[in-house]
């Protein structure tokens, strides 16, 4: 498998919260920094705040926002 098409399969486990930065670099048998980097990159949002979703959520209440609720439950089913 090219080097490339392994950077792509970690790529999208990462983005499909399958795995984590440090697991995603050795899927693609790469250094983290390589691999956070192609991440970068690709404007894909890093989020290691474990209590940021919540926050979010309450944000939409707060401002009543449905659209938000939406956007906050369904990232919400990804990490489950």
């Amino acid at each position: 498998m090219s080097m490339s098409t392994k950077l792509e399969r970690a790529i999208r486990a990462y983005m499909e919260r399958e795995t984590d930065l440090r697991g995603g670099a050795k899927m693609a048998d790469t250094s983290y920094n390589r691999f956070l980097h192609e991440v970068q990159k690709r404007n894909i949002v890093i989020l290691e705040d474990e209590g940021f979703l919540d926050r979010l959520g309450a944000m939409a209440d707060t401002f009543d926002n449905e659209s938000l609720r939406q956007a906050v439950s369904h990232a919400a089913s990804k990490t489950e």
